[in-house]
């Protein structure tokens, strides 16, 4: 029995950073994750309750998450804001990595997060690394150029590129 816990820990226990969170470490002090597709984009937006300021906006770009962590008791104010909230845009397939962005909040009963749902004709960019298609002027043949080049001699007639 021990060794299958272990299994199912190093496995999922990696998975840190997924929409529902982790099935082991999750909680209410764990970190949150909102994730962004196509059919669903994502506004989260943090508002102080006391007074309604929005002290938070963020549109999660299609194909990315959003991970928030509140620390309790490391802000900069003991009674304005006394919570640390952390935060990082991550790729869809980012499961851990470091929040890097912070700022100060209001506790836990003076702030509430609000998820709205944008329209779903967004799209995610393109990898900037990606290989190029055939029909980008990068990528096209010599012999497609103004130029012009030695013609490819292939014969695709067999279904085959050789």
């Amino acid at each position: 029995m021990p060794l299958i816990t272990l299994l199912l820990v190093t496995t999922t226990g990696c998975q840190m950073y997924t929409p529902g969170g982790n099935p082991f470490f999750n909680g209410p002090e764990s970190a949150a994750t909102y994730q962004s597709t196509a059919e669903v984009p994502k506004t989260v937006t943090l508002l102080d309750t006391r007074s309604g300021e929005q002290l938070f906006v963020m549109e999660i770009p299609v194909g990315k998450k959003l991970v928030i962590d509140f620390l309790k008791d490391s802000g900069d104010n003991e009674v304005l804001t006394p919570d640390l909230m952390m935060w990082e845009v991550f790729p869809s397939d980012v499961s851990y990595g470091p929040l890097s962005n912070s700022m100060t909040v209001p506790n836990g009963w003076s702030r509430r997060l609000d998820v709205t749902f944008r329209e779903s004709s967004e799209y995610a960019h393109p990898i900037a690394d990606r290989p190029l298609r055939v029909d980008e002027v990068n990528d096209q043949p010599d012999w497609w150029t103004i130029e012009g080049g030695e013609m490819d001699t292939t014969d695709p007639s067999n279904g085959y590129d050789e």
